[in-house]
């Protein structure tokens, strides 16, 4: 969002400058002169540039094609520094700035990234891809945090084992941002979900396919973390906890939740009541966060989470057969009849830690609920823009009442 609205002031003040000049050149009498000087014909160049940006960065564009947008975005960022480099002498000074903080960013990002072994598999009945990355020592557990994020890429084909090699997908040039979905610390392991849609997580859903066979391990690299997660207040200071997820922003969500009422001091002061809402299509999306959920899983594992504060689990969909890439890379069903449910019937199968409902979930009168009886209320989101849109002005109206809140939000989108 920073990163938008800066871009977005840049590019107005470039347009006034630009504008600015223009109008002084015409009252002046300047402007067939001055057009064909190189210093406003590098200026016109850096504003087409900066338009392109503008443009590329558009919310269909970047639906359309991300990976295009990625592209064109980066190389013309490094493209517009030649120009506004010969543009004017003043503004040198600044250009290497700009090289000398993007150095040192490709340097840092260089050093945060580094090789790991994990597991990765297509959840059944879902369009999910979960990752596992043992952690091997509490000290390398410790370097992440629940709630942060990582961007995941593929290392080089011989990196792999040689019986490997042939089968494996090669992903695009750019890293995808995946939650860390556990708690290292305690699970000793990195858990990654990520929904299949298009671009890198279609490869990954290839690569797992194309690898279901293997018993090996197979490498990744991974570069963070990142997140504000780690700047998150005490929750135990406060009266309520409302946590809200839809889809795959309960990899974000569930975390938090798991971390205060798993590192919960029993004997401080504080102790928060926590309503968890987590809103999904069907109820085999949830089976990355209960591990008893499926007799793949294992019925004899036992569930990280509590009966104390169950989470809500909003079944909106019944269960449908789910799309999944063949070697051709067109879909193929997996219709599995247990899958298959309706949301009535996935009510009934309710597993340890969690309620379920079905239906979607009504944001506000949960909010109205949570904040009539707290004064100090914490709210954590993540999910797609309708839900967080609607979470957002429900908290309002309280907040305008007086109440103190603490509100984080993550949406869907890029």
């Amino acid at each position: 969002m920073s990163h938008q609205i800066l871009g977005r002031i840049v590019l107005i003040l470039f347009a006034l400058h630009g504008v600015f000049y223009l109008n002084f050149f015409i009252q002046s009498g300047f402007l067939a002169k001055r057009i064909r000087d190189k210093d406003v014909i590098f200026g016109v160049i850096s504003f087409a540039l900066f338009s392109a940006i503008s443009t590329t960065a558009l919310g269909r564009i970047r639906g359309w094609n991300y990976k295009a947008f990625y592209r064109i975005h980066i190389a013309i960022a490094i493209a517009i520094t030649v120009p506004l480099y010969l543009h004017v002498h003043h503004i040198r000074v600044y250009v290497w700035e700009i090289i000398a903080v993007n150095s040192l960013n490709w340097l840092l990002r260089a050093t945060c990234t580094k090789t790991y072994s994990g597991t990765i598999k297509l959840l059944p009945g879902t369009d999910l891809v979960q990752i596992r990355i043992p952690l091997t020592s509490v000290k390398s557990a410790l370097a992440w945090q629940p709630g942060q994020h990582i961007y995941l890429g593929q290392p080089a084909r011989d990196m792999y084992p040689e019986a490997m090699r042939n089968k494996v997908v090669a992903l695009y040039g750019c890293f995808n941002p995946f939650t860390i979905a556990s708690l290292p610390v305690k699970d000793q392991e990195l858990l990654l979900v990520a929904r299949t849609l298009h671009g890198n997580t279609k490869k990954l859903a290839k690569l797992a396919q194309s690898l279901a066979d293997e018993m090996q391990d197979v490498p990744l690299l991974l570069e963070g973390p990142y997140g504000a997660s780690t700047h998150f207040p005490d929750f135990s200071l406060f009266d309520k906890v409302l946590l809200v997820a839809g889809g795959v922003g309960a990899t974000f969500v569930m975390p938090v939740y798991r971390s205060i009422i798993d590192f919960h001091d029993p004997d401080h002061a504080g102790h928060p009541q926590i309503r968890f809402i987590w809103a999904v299509q069907k109820l085999a999306d949830t089976q990355w966060a209960f591990p008893n959920a499926t007799d793949e899983e294992g019925s004899g594992s036992e569930s990280p989470l509590h009966d104390s504060a169950p989470v809500e689990v909003f079944v909106t969909r019944g269960g449908g057969a789910t799309v999944h890439m063949d070697e051709s890379g067109e879909g193929f069903e997996l219709a599995e009849s247990d899958q298959l449910l309706s949301a009535e019937e996935e009510v009934q199968k309710s597993r340890k830690g969690m309620v379920l409902r079905a239906g979607r979930p009504k944001i506000g009168a949960v909010v109205d609920e949570v904040f009539s009886k707290g004064s100090r209320v914490a709210v954590v989101a993540c999910g797609p823009k309708r839900l967080t849109r609607k979470l957002s002005a429900s908290v309002e109206q309280w907040v305008m009442q007086g109440h103190e809140v603490y509100y984080h939000e993550e949406t869907f989108g890029w």
